[in-house]
């Protein structure tokens, strides 16, 4: 929107012109009509300005001064001179002050508004360049913050010149960014003059909103509810930091708005907005994430070993219910997630096969979009009961290989160690249940079958190998302790190995 002035000392001519632009196009605001120069001299100590449009002969302080001054002060401000013909030298001198242009007197209404109209572009154009060259410093300094005071120690960013003395930032979640973008820019009463809208790449939109003098809590609900017009009847989180003057703190300002912004995630309203440092904050006196998880652990542990889905599903709805409660903000919930992942890697061997670096990935992507609590969980735990039952289902069809799987092994490595937990990750199951499933099918327990496997070994190689000596087939067939060895054929055959090799051959 283009801010306009009118300066003429005849009152008809100046209310005339301001008449007539105004309902030209809501594109054009005449904010000033003055009958000299010193009166829009000093209203531009206060206000500001884009076009003066400016008679040349008037008392106090003429058009050419005015001229001069504004663009000491105020260069960015245009400046068009009106004429009537026996001024043109006049107007030549002001030309060469930097006006844009001069009008003759009577105005041409085309011609005014042509030169208007293509004012107006230049600066949208103009000011597209600034904050797209803002914005990108704007980003860094979003991502800096270093968790409690501000710049990280180590961080170096560029110089950043902010177009007002003070900055409120706000987060929002949910609504699209050039919907956003064509709203604030459509919309006809900002409570804020400049603004500049970022992605963050974190599923998140930054909106800095600067202001000439420090605002107050109405002032950031009356954005905030410009804010809710524009985004609609979808579902949206938004939240607002404190007021600062310093651009070193827009990390920290974008990391309050942030968190207050996903504090909206426990909210039922279509519209979720809070305050920085508002009453209602996360983490109000609940349970650390990490003793949460910790007091529930061995009790759902002991239902995925069994893979009792079901149970284990209701051990972690139970946790969940528990966190809401608490309200802690959305990164402890995602670090609450990983514990939960984690240990079900660290427990079911089949875990890293259905479930690669990439879908935990791209689940806590989709768990950040999410904009409710109750997404998050039936999120979550749809996912983990899926992958829990896929592991259930192969584990009953591996069920009656598993154990042909685990003979076959011991008959092509009988002198290796066979360590339980390394046979029971080789056909996906638990320790415990491939002890008890190899025990049902063959009536021995793993180590009985490794022994039995063994000495008909030692006893083929007795019986034919002449050249080796006892105990180098002690150690052939995985006994590399000759005493053990004898003892242990002793037990198993009747006779020591070499009574054995006496008798047989």
């Amino acid at each position: 929107m283009l801010r306009i002035a009118i300066v003429d000392d005849e009152a008809s001519i100046r209310e005339g012109l301001g008449k007539m632009i105004g309902k030209e196009s809501a594109r054009f605001a005449v904010t000033g009509l003055f009958a000299n120069g010193q009166e829009a001299l000093d209203f531009l100590k206060a206000e500001e300005l884009d076009v003066i449009v400016t008679d040349i002969r008037m008392p106090v302080v003429d058009g050419l001064e005015l001229i001069k001054q504004v663009k000491a002060i105020k260069p960015e401000i245009r400046c068009i001179i009106m004429s009537g013909f026996t001024d043109f030298e006049y107007a030549r001198q002001a030309l060469r002050y930097s006006a844009v242009d001069y009008l003759l007197k009577p105005i041409d209404k085309k011609q005014l508004f042509a030169l208007l109209y293509a004012l107006d572009e230049e600066k949208t154009a103009a000011r597209g360049k600034e904050q797209q060259l803002r914005s990108g410093l704007l980003l860094s300094y979003f991502k800096s913050f270093a968790g409690g005071s501000g710049l990280g120690p180590d961080v170096k960013l560029p110089e950043l010149s902010l177009p007002e003395p003070y900055f409120v930032v706000y987060a929002i979640k949910g609504c699209q960014p050039e919907a956003l973008r064509t709203g604030l820019e459509q919309t006809g009463s900002l409570p804020v003059r400049c603004w500049d809208l970022v992605d963050t790449g974190e599923q998140v939109l930054a909106l800095a909103c600067y202001y000439s003098q420090q605002p107050g809590l109405e002032e950031l609900r009356q954005m905030a509810a410009v804010l809710e017009a524009i985004c609609g009847p979808r579902r949206t989180l938004a939240g607002s930091s404190f007021v600062y003057g310093d651009p070193a703190m827009l990390g920290r300002a974008y990391a309050e708005a942030k968190n207050a912004c996903e504090l909206g995630i426990y909210g039922s309203q279509t519209w979720n907005y809070h305050e920085a440092g508002g009453s209602a904050g996360p983490g109000s006196g609940g349970a650390d994430i990490g003793e949460r998880f910790a007091a529930c652990r061995d009790e759902w542990i002991e239902q995925l070993q069994i893979l009792n889905v079901p149970r284990a599903v209701a051990c972690l709805e139970r946790l969940l219910e528990q966190v809401r409660k608490d309200r802690p903000p959305l990164e402890s919930i995602i670090l609450l997630c990983r514990l939960v992942v984690g240990t079900f890697s660290a427990e079911l061997h089949e875990w890293s096969k259905i479930w690669p670096h990439a879908k935990a990935k791209q689940l806590e992507a989709e768990l950040l979009s999410c904009l409710s609590f109750d997404e998050i969980r039936q999120k979550f735990l749809a996912e983990l009961a899926g992958a829990l039952q896929q592991i259930r289902a192969g584990r009953l069809a591996q069920a009656g290989k598993s154990v042909e799987t685990v003979k076959r092994w011991i008959a092509e490595h009988y002198n290796q160690p066979a360590e339980l937990s390394q046979l029971a990750r080789m056909v996906y199951l638990t320790p415990s249940y491939l002890s008890k499933l190899f025990k049902h099918e063959t009536g021995m327990t793993i180590t009985d079958y490794l022994i039995e496997v063994r000495i008909k070994k030692a006893k083929l190689l007795l019986r034919k190998s002449n050249e080796l000596k006892i105990h180098e087939i002690g150690c052939e067939v995985g006994y590399p302790d000759p005493a053990y060895f004898n003892k242990l054929f002793k037990r198993m055959v009747g006779v020591t190995p070499n009574e054995y090799k006496k008798i047989s051959q």
